[in-house]
């Protein structure tokens, strides 16, 4: 189902919720998805840890949310109990760059999402659809949800308040959520456990169905006295307390010193959200467990494998990995705490915050389950019957591979087990693996053609164009005549573009009905697609992005007109992005654009030298006086230039000295009495000759001595 499942969220606008149980392959789906997606997205999370371990961020920090319950009223409420719609809106004033980023987005994948409160959910739709100014629940944006709801639930302090508006605190009741056609789909392959009876017991469980033989199953790991000897057991508890104590006195009992590992931190990096001790301390003899995964594509350890610590020094940590009798030296990993931002092209990237270098160990005689969510245990030692709130056996059951890798302290009793139905009726009632494949194809056409239509509208430009020109007529211009006239042709090729794309819009719909009622083929649909892609790309191009930007070269840097080049820069920046899309639009997995018609689009002038701005504006009849003006330089700056274009014979020195002043530097300049220096030029010149003057006047004289030398 993989494969559908990444077409259907690739290719459709449909929101899904990915479930399966643990070891089913939910965080794997997520890595190849963001891998493979071409879809502007971001990835957040509940939690800081879970954000981190997903690659993403937190949902909080996301959106700026607050940190109470929010209440999807407009009623009055204490604000010190919870938030309501008016609380909420100021915490939508982004800074500029956060505006963009959320009005880019296309796709939200949200990785935990069995802890997601559903009022949190409300506050994302609220934040999407504000900023995004469109009503649409999320602002328009797709969602991918990925999690267990039979895993750890939400944590929710204030459930008498929060059950006045939703019916439970689970992510599927938020409102917003109701309003979209949501879908289930479940990964059923579970890779954890191979052991098919316990598959059929942890089923049970999760169902709500445990029987009498499974009681008696589970009941038969039942080893109140039982204690480890050889071999490596988690305990697994409820609350960090009870796992540091344990973890602490093993270590104590120990034999021989501890050494200690302080993890590399840099940049900024919460420490609320450290994935690891930030000193971590160990014993010869500790037992230990990965909390990553080996990315050294060896795969000598897996998120949850336990080892025992052989060897310690300076730097340097040697393990023995359980089941294996080799010893293997650890190398230290890195964690980045993220944030994302747009970059030119208004690609999403990921920009790395801080980052916190640890070995990816810690101590593992114990381990709550909060932190065990998402890991794999060989053998484990559960107290279920005390330690685990309702509905929390499942889920400890769950982190072990085998049924005869767990040891049971207190007998399982129906008390302790709870199946919530609201859980299960959801599901049922979204679930849509049997009909993913009808899903998909009956979307992903129209999405794809919805998508090329989208992002082909040039409807905006006509109206940017006017805006362009209501400026231009008010800035102080050097040549308004020639504003006119671009004006004028620029808006006839933009007002015809917008027909052109009105008319594809009906044709390619209707081709796609017919292709839909199998009178006509998709190959007809992509040559049309093909054609209109690459014409706006070639016509918008060549008639309205280059003939505005060259006419930008002349007035950029001019004085006076700050503002206005400013306006105009992030206009040609919007046609350059527009252009650069449409090279990389595709047709469900077809290219659309002809790489024959490539050029390279930047809205980026090169750079004219300042002393070609100010001979440009020389040869324009300006005297030094209005130049220095003009370009806010002071008169000396502009001789300087002008001295560089009087090595060439460029200048008309009329234009800048008098007769007589020519005529005696030229006197002197004949004399040749070997002036080596500006200094000796200025001591031999009358006192009305300044330096700049010496310059432009030597370079000029020197330029025809050199000429006439080379003629002779």
């Amino acid at each position: 189902m993989n494969e559908s499942l990444f077409h259907l969220a690739e290719h459709t606008s449909r929101s899904i919720f990915l479930t399966g149980k643990a070891g089913t392959g939910k965080t794997t789906f997520l890595n190849e998805f963001v891998r493979r997606t071409q879809k502007k997205h971001i990835v957040v999370a509940p939690t800081g840890i879970a954000a981190i371990n997903a690659g993403g961020v937190t949902i909080h920090s996301m959106f700026g949310l607050p940190l109470r319950t929010f209440l999807p009223t407009t009623d009055r409420i204490d604000s010190n109990i919870a938030n309501n719609i008016a609380d909420l809106m100021p915490h939508f004033k982004y800074r500029k760059d956060k505006l963009k980023l959320l009005r880019e987005i296309e796709i939200i994948i949200i990785d935990e999402v069995s802890m997601l409160r559903a009022d949190v959910l409300d506050m994302m739709d609220f934040s999407l659809r504000h900023v995004r100014r469109n009503q649409q629940r999320f602002g328009g944006v797709q969602l991918l949800l990925i999690g267990d709801l039979y895993q750890l639930p939400p944590v929710v302090r204030d459930e008498h308040v929060l059950k006045q508006y939703y019916a439970s605190p689970f992510f599927f009741d938020s409102h917003a959520l109701k309003e979209i056609p949501l879908i289930t789909l479940e990964l059923t392959t579970v890779y954890r456990q191979k052991d098919e009876k316990f598959l059929e017991i942890l089923n049970d469980i999760r169902d709500g169905e445990i029987n009498d033989i499974d009681f008696d199953a589970l009941n038969e790991r039942y080893l109140p006295d039982f204690e480890p000897k050889d071999e490596a057991y988690v305990y697994l508890t409820s609350h960090n307390r009870m796992a540091d104590e344990i973890n602490q006195k093993k270590l104590k009992d120990l034999p021989g010193k501890s050494h200690f590992y302080q993890a590399d931190i840099i940049g900024s990096f919460n420490e609320n959200q450290f994935p690891n001790e930030e000193v971590l301390e160990l014993k010869v003899g500790a037992q230990i467990m990965f909390i990553r995964n080996d990315a050294s594509g060896d795969k000598k350890y897996f998120n949850g494998k336990l080892a025992e610590v052989v060897s310690l020094a300076e730097n340097e940590i040697n393990v023995l990995i359980d089941g294996d009798d080799e010893v293997y030296k650890l190398k230290k990993e890195t964690w980045e705490q993220k944030r994302y931002s747009l970059d030119e092209d208004k690609s999403i990237q990921e920009e790395v915050l801080g980052s916190f270098n640890q070995y990816p160990v810690r101590l593992a005689w114990a381990v709550t389950i909060h932190k065990s969510q998402g890991l794999t245990f060989d053998r484990l030692i559960i107290d279920a019957g005390k330690s685990f709130a309702s509905g929390q056996v499942y889920v400890a059951l769950s982190r072990c591979r085998t049924l005869e890798g767990i040891v049971l302290k207190s007998k399982i009793t129906p008390e302790v087990i709870y199946a919530d139905h609201r859980v299960s009726k959801f599901q049922e009632e979204t679930h849509a693996n049997e009909r993913i494949e009808d899903i998909l194809n009956a979307e992903k056409y129209d999405y794809s053609i919805h998508k090329i239509i989208s992002r082909l509208n040039c409807l905006w430009i006509e109206h940017a164009v006017e805006t362009w020109y209501r400026t231009a007529k008010n800035a102080k211009l050097v040549d308004k005549d020639k504003a006119d006239f671009l004006y004028q042709a620029v808006k006839v090729q933009a007002s015809s573009y917008a027909k052109v794309y009105d008319k594809f819009g009906k044709i390619i719909r209707q081709k796609t009905q017919k292709f839909i009622q199998g009178t006509d083929t998709w190959e007809e649909i992509e040559q049309k697609a093909k054609g209109a892609v690459n014409f706006f790309f070639s016509e918008i191009n060549t008639k309205v992005f280059q003939p505005l930007k060259d006419f930008y070269a002349e007035t950029k840097g001019v004085k006076g007109l700050k503002q206005y080049n400013e306006d105009y820069r992030v206009f040609l920046g919007d046609l350059q992005d527009y252009l650069n899309d449409l090279k990389t639009i595709r047709l469900l997995e077809t290219p659309l654009f002809d790489k024959e018609n490539d050029v390279q689009v930047s809205a980026k002038i090169a750079k004219v030298p300042s002393h070609i701005l100010t001979f440009q504006l020389f040869e324009e009849g300006k005297t030094i006086p209005e130049i220095a003006r003009e370009r806010g330089l002071v008169p000396e700056t502009i001789f300087g230039h002008l001295a560089k274009f009087a090595e060439q014979g460029l200048l008309d020195l009329s234009r800048i000295f008098d007769k007589e002043k020519i005529r005696t530097f030229e006197k002197e300049f004949r004399k040749n009495d070997g002036h080596e220096t500006l200094t000796d030029w200025k001591q031999a010149l009358p006192p009305t000759f300044e330096y700049y003057d010496i310059r432009i006047l030597l370079n000029h004289f020197t330029y025809k001595k050199n000429k006439n030398d080379a003629a002779s």
